[in-house]
């Protein structure tokens, strides 16, 4: 099915930030995991990408090696591919990150961490036996292009038993489990194109 056509969890921008400021970058209060929970709904894809009263609300999560604390860096899609979100091709990135749709629902009390779970599984092929520890960090606003005013990032750290992973989406290019440090040259070299969201949560890599 066309990825655009799909239904997605989104909460009305109105009822995210009623009680808050509407921040950008970062933002630990743990509240917004309620609100999201409490208040959201489901809007088509295409309609949401272009909805500026809508959040859809994104599990971000980075993946984090047990014993050796190297963190999972990918490129995403080659900018010649036919992915449809060609604003992310190349990007180097230090999270995975998707839409929750409504296959989630019903499956857990919190439709996040369900949604989390499956996705791990599904495009890194990691059980959920593998997963030692699921910690809910941070939320992350960003307003500065369109492809971020549409999206609230709910930041997971997932640590994992093994960096043995094989990838099912055609979409996600090359990957390794790579030292922190390792990071930091990424994100000040030109050689790099990191996307924003992990330019952001780069300062709490460094922390791990």
């Amino acid at each position: 099915m066309n990825k655009m056509l799909r239904n997605i969890l989104v909460v009305k921008n109105d009822i995210l930030f009623a009680n808050f400021d509407r921040f950008n970058w970062f933002s630990s209060e743990f509240w917004y995991e309620d609100i999201i929970l409490k208040h959201y709904e489901f809007m088509v894809r295409w309609e949401a990408e272009v909805n500026f009263d809508f959040k859809q609300p994104i599990p971000y999560a980075v993946i984090i090696e047990q014993w050796t604390d190297k963190v999972f860096v990918y490129k995403r899609w080659w900018s010649n591919s036919k992915a449809w979100e060609t604003r992310l091709h190349d990007k180097i990135s230090f999270g995975i990150w998707w839409h929750i749709e409504p296959c989630d629902e019903n499956c857990s009390d919190n439709i996040l961490t369900y949604s989390l779970k499956r996705e791990i599984e599904e495009e890194l092929n990691l059980k959920e036996e593998d997963i030692v520890s699921v910690e809910l960090w941070w939320f992350i606003n960003d307003d500065s292009n369109e492809v971020w005013k549409v999206h609230f990032g709910v930041f997971y750290k997932v640590y994992v038993k093994n960096s043995i992973v094989s990838l099912n989406d055609w979409e996600l290019a090359n990957w390794e489990f790579i030292e922190v440090l390792k990071i930091k040259d990424m994100v000040n070299s030109w050689d790099y194109d990191v996307e924003t969201w992990s330019k952001i949560i780069f300062d709490e890599i460094t922390k791990i």
